[in-house]
């Protein structure tokens, strides 16, 4: 994001005469510390102790949030930001009970729906003339709303599901052993999984320590492109199929990340975790000092690997969604606009309300 927003700050026909500015916070993948941080976000509060006064904290107001990563997350930010009609760009949340503009009037998403995704698995199980198959997913409104609609699929092609099973996060080590044993005694020998990567991989950890090493796996697209897994799990996830989010190619993006340093960088405190976790070492205190200014281009790293973008490269068309909506509003033509009486959007300040309506109309 921090690039993307360098990117079109640069550019002379895009925004030519703005600057984008932006808060990066983490969610933790948490709800309740995604509503606290979409709260301050909103209101444009610092953190305590941060120094920052009212004229400050006016300026700071997010009228537009990217993210969050999660579909159940993301419904519970929305149940917030709706009420200060504040829009919400997610990069990865395929939900389709997203798409229900009633409820979610502000949501906008860089990432395809699960409808598309659940028919895609329907029609290749039925290509495949897979027939008896089992389903599991994680207690999610991810999981639940994904599996539903590939039932609802399935069953037009003459699909059965052997079993469907649910486990609830944070994941139970007996819960998981139990989910194996049954898909050992199953004569469904094909499974689909609607999880993340880092509940597959409890998963499959299972199934090697039972010994089940005859499954022929389905991905989502939540995991079926980990590196990750295909490289510690290559026995049990020879042969698997799914889907995945269409890759992108963003130029300047390598080049940018291995230039690097948290000795420079504005967003030094993500920076520094990542730079002590590369390079195995602290930046202060024991275990080995590092001074900053290693070379991140002498060591390979899936951050800096720049070969497969797919969520990145959502993250970087949501930025460009939305400097794309304020361009259009920063050019509007009184009499021509979008609003009541041809009016044009504000942007001093920018109104959310009105950037929710433009970037809708964005090509």
């Amino acid at each position: 994001m921090a690039f993307a927003v360098q990117e079109i700050n640069q550019r002379q026909d895009l925004l030519p005469h703005l600057k984008l500015g932006y808060h990066i916070r983490d969610s933790c993948d948490d709800i309740p510390v995604s509503l606290k941080n979409t709260l301050l976000l909103a209101n444009g509060q610092p953190e305590k102790g941060s120094g920052s006064t009212c004229l400050d904290i006016h300026r700071k107001v997010s009228p537009v949030i990217v993210g969050d990563a999660g579909s159940g997350v993301s419904m519970a930010v929305l149940r917030i930001l709706g009420s200060f009609h504040v829009p919400l760009v997610s990069y990865f949340a395929s939900c389709s009970c997203l798409s229900n503009q009633k409820e979610f009037p502000t949501f906008m998403r860089t990432m395809p729906s699960d409808a598309f995704q659940t028919k895609a698995l329907a029609r290749l199980v039925s290509h495949f003339h897979w027939t008896w198959v089992g389903v599991i997913g994680l207690e999610s409104d991810y999981a639940r709303f994904a599996i539903q609609l590939f039932l609802q699929e399935a069953a037009r092609y003459n699909v059965c599901a052997a079993y469907v099973h649910f486990l609830s996060l944070p994941l139970i080590k007996d819960a998981v052993v139990e989910l194996v044993k049954t898909m050992k005694k199953s004569s469904a020998r094909v499974v689909l999984s609607v999880s993340g990567d880092t509940e597959m991989r409890v998963i499959l950890t299972e199934c090697r320590r039972q010994n089940v090493t005859d499954l022929l796996w389905i991905a989502s697209e939540a995991w079926s492109t980990s590196q990750s897994l295909w490289t510690d799990f290559e026995d049990l996830l020879r042969g698997t199929v799914g889907f995945a989010i269409r890759k992108g190619d963003i130029p300047g993006l390598g080049m940018y990340l291995n230039s690097l340093h948290p000795s420079q960088d504005l967003i030094s405190h993500f920076i520094a975790e990542f730079w002590e976790e590369t390079f195995n070492c602290r930046l202060k205190g024991s275990r080995g000092s590092c001074s900053g200014l290693e070379e991140l281009n002498e060591v390979y790293s899936v951050y800096t690997d720049v070969s497969q973008l797919r969520v990145t490269y959502n993250v970087y068309k949501a930025v460009h969604l939305i400097a794309h909506a304020l361009h259009d509003m920063s050019v509007c033509v009184p009499g021509k606009g979008p609003f009541s009486n041809g009016t044009c959007g504000s942007l001093a300040p920018v109104l959310p309300w009105q950037v929710s309506r433009v970037y809708c109309e964005v090509n």
